[in-house]
């Protein structure tokens, strides 16, 4: 204790001698050491709080880590992984997360990329290091300078050291001059190593022994002097050609196939005389010229001619007389010849209808047709022209020994357009068709007081004067079975209707205005008939493609002749004409119920197309064989109009439409007529069609 202490008082008897006197004591404050005040803890227990907390973060990281693995190629190379990336195994542990990695390894390019490992599961990667390219050292024997390719390419080398060669399989070529080259496969394995390989190089000549008579001669080869014969050369192989010369001879030019390796001795070459040259000019120039009956070529011109020989050289050029001259040069000696060619003239009389046309010849003026005119014998243009028409050309090579004639028939705009239109045409089914060019006013239909006359046979008058094209014949099974394959014309109580040179039957009006669509649309044209579903719904009057004749047509290409409208086919009156057509004969008496006892056509129901005579206008069976479907609707006029129709071409609608001319099945007088109309809609056994075109 620090403060005094009481002391006890021995030795009294008093009460207050039991009790000790506690007396005050001053208070003295406790000294503090310095070096700061005392710790809480002790560092014992630090160390252990914080190996604690590292367990705890150590055992959390194990807990949520996941390994990273890479499978490289070569498996020795090293893997860095960016952040916290802990080594383990093959591997590496990290959290979750995105991360940067470089693998590398000697020999190879590096490769970085990132990965992205997910809290799912264990991350691996496979990855391949490309190798470093490897180096190629060249060496030959001999020695020699090289150029290298590397699978048929040329590369850059140093002294045969060829650098950054990719790894992998390759065909080294080692090119050299006078040296055969070298090829080796080679496996380069890279890794920015140094290959060598070695080239033992084989000799790409040969000698070749040279010589001739007389000898000194120069040898060249390939425009290099080589020497002079007798001589032993290195030729390159291959096909080399020797040009030997020597003055005032031939050169010789020698073909040698050199072998490497494989010498030569060539036979002695003989050098003949030189040829002699000969300088030949013309007037007028551009004659032609042959040497010995051999053409050489035209003025002016060089000729070698062979010395110590005569020549016949021969000068000619059309509207000139030839020329013959006898040549013979020294050898090596040069000479000029001088041609003169005199003109030779023919006489052309040149006429022209109509008269009074200029003339041109060759492009000038010169004169008017009917002259005769004297010109060069050679190829002259000939050009008349007369105001109004188009120009007539030609061309004439006038003869000395005769005169010749011309006569130019000129046309005017419309005649030469229509010169140029073809008379005669086949559509794309293999149908032949003519041009028509009608201008006729005509009386269509037939007078009342006609025997046989139908009501429907209205008159009408009628200017036809629009050009159309019209077939020569009906359209036959054939040509039809390439719109419709399948189509058949069936038969009659067992007679064919079906062959294919016979005239399509059973076919509607509307099958056949589609038969004339698919044909224009097979020749680029515009279609005729308008349609709808397969439904014909109108037409183009101004479209240029393939129909069915109008009625006017039909009816002028059937009975207009010189101005007057037959009644029949074959004319005017009965009986029926021989061979005039196809009509109910008796052949056909057990098809029909009527026939022409006095006529026969050989066939009991339809006859092949053009079969019989045609009509004054190339066209057949327009009367018998089978009726024709027409393109105008059906319709009956009053009588009382006479005014005249212009190319009518019927109206756009209406449920019939008009058949016009007999058939095979007719025999009575109203049917062969061939005003006889009738109509319909739906197939026939003796209804066909014929097609038709407009020329626009």
């Amino acid at each position: 204790m620090t403060a005094k202490e009481a002391v006890p008082v021995r030795g009294g008897s008093s009460a207050d001698d039991d009790f000790s006197v506690i007396e005050p004591v001053g208070f003295t404050p406790v000294e503090l050491q310095t070096g700061g005040r005392k710790l809480l803890l002790s560092p014992r227990a630090l160390a252990v709080a914080g190996c604690l907390l590292l367990g705890t973060l150590a055992l959390v990281y194990l807990l949520v880590a996941r390994s990273l693995i890479f499978e490289t190629q070569p498996a020795d190379a090293d893997v860095s992984v960016s952040g916290l990336a802990l080594p383990l195994g093959d591997g590496h542990l990290v959290l979750p997360g995105s991360y940067s990695y470089t693998i590398s390894a000697d020999g190879y390019l590096p490769k970085n990329g990132e990965v992205e490992v997910s809290s799912d599961g264990h991350s691996r990667h496979s990855v391949k290091l490309e190798k470093l390219p490897g180096h190629l050292q060249v060496v030959t024997d001999p020695a020699v300078p090289v150029r290298i390719e590397i699978d048929g390419e040329a590369v850059a080398s140093e002294r045969g050291l060829v650098k950054d060669v990719p790894a992998g399989h390759k065909r080294i070529t080692v090119l050299t001059d006078r040296y055969l080259p070298f090829t080796q496969e080679v496996e380069v394995e890279g890794l920015d190593n140094t290959q060598r390989i070695e080239a033992q190089l084989r000799p790409a000549w040969a000698n070749i022994h040279i010589s001739s008579n007389p000898p000194g001669a120069t040898v060249t080869v390939a425009g290099d002097v080589l020497g002079k014969t007798p001589l032993e050369a290195e030729l390159i192989q291959g096909d080399r050609t020797v040009e030997i010369s020597l003055p005032a001879h031939k050169t010789a030019e020698i073909p040698v196939a050199v072998t490497a390796g494989v010498d030569q001795r060539l036979a002695p070459v003989d050098l003949g005389p030189a040829d002699g040259l000969l300088q030949v000019v013309s007037t007028p120039t551009g004659a032609s010229v042959t040497v010995d009956g051999e053409f050489r070529g035209r003025t002016p011109l060089e000729l070698e001619l062979a010395s110590g020989a005569q020549h016949q050289l021969r000068f000619f050029k059309d509207g000139f007389a030839s020329v013959e001259r006898t040549v013979e040069l020294a050898a090596g000696t040069e000479r000029n010849l001088d041609i003169d060619l005199n003109a030779v003239f023919g006489r052309v009389r040149i006429t022209s209808s109509p008269q009074n046309a200029r003339v041109y010849i060759d492009g000038e003026l010169a004169g008017t047709a009917g002259e005769t005119f004297n010109l060069p014998t050679r190829s002259h243009e000939i050009l008349v022209r007369l105001q109004g028409y188009e120009d007539y050309r030609t061309t004439v090579v006038p003869s000395a020994k005769l005169e010749q004639n011309i006569r130019a028939v000129l046309l005017t705009a419309e005649e030469a357009r229509w010169s140029n239109v073809p008379a005669d045409i086949t559509h794309p089914a293999g149908g032949r068709m003519k041009l028509m060019r009608p201008d006729a006013k005509f009386t269509m239909g037939s007078s009342r007081r006609e025997q046989g006359r139908r009501a429907n046979e209205v008159m009408r008058q009628i200017y036809l004067n629009r050009p159309f094209y019209i077939g020569v014949t009906e359209v036959t099974n054939r040509e039809f079975r390439r719109f419709k394959r399948m189509h058949s014309s069936s038969h009659v109580n067992g007679v064919s209707l079906d062959n294919d040179n016979l005239p399509v039957v059973n076919i509607s009006w509307t099958d056949a205005a589609l038969f004339c669509n698919w044909l224009s649309e097979r020749d680029g044209l515009n279609p005729v008939y308008r349609t709808e579903r397969g439904r014909v719904t109108g037409f183009d009057g101004a479209a240029d493609g393939y129909r069915l004749p109008t009625e006017a047509e039909w009816a002028w290409a059937a009975r207009f002749r010189d101005g007057d409208m037959r009644k029949f086919p074959w004319g005017d009156e009965l009986p029926v004409r021989k061979d005039s057509g196809n009509y109910a004969d008796n052949n056909a008496a057990q098809l029909v119920p009527a026939v022409l006892r006095t006529y026969s056509d050989r066939y009991a129901a339809t006859a092949p197309v053009a079969n019989y005579s045609a009509n004054n206008l190339g066209l057949y069976d327009l009367g018998g064989n089978v009726s024709e479907w027409i393109h105008d609707l059906y319709t009956i006029g009053t009588g009382l109009s006479m005014r005249r129709e212009e190319n009518p071409v019927g109206p756009q609608d209406g449920d019939y439409h008009v058949i016009r001319g007999s058939s095979w099945r007719h025999a009575g007088l109203t049917e062969l007529r061939l005003s006889f109309r009738d109509y319909g809609a739906e197939p026939r056994n003796d209804v066909g069609f014929r097609v038709a075109r407009w020329v626009n």
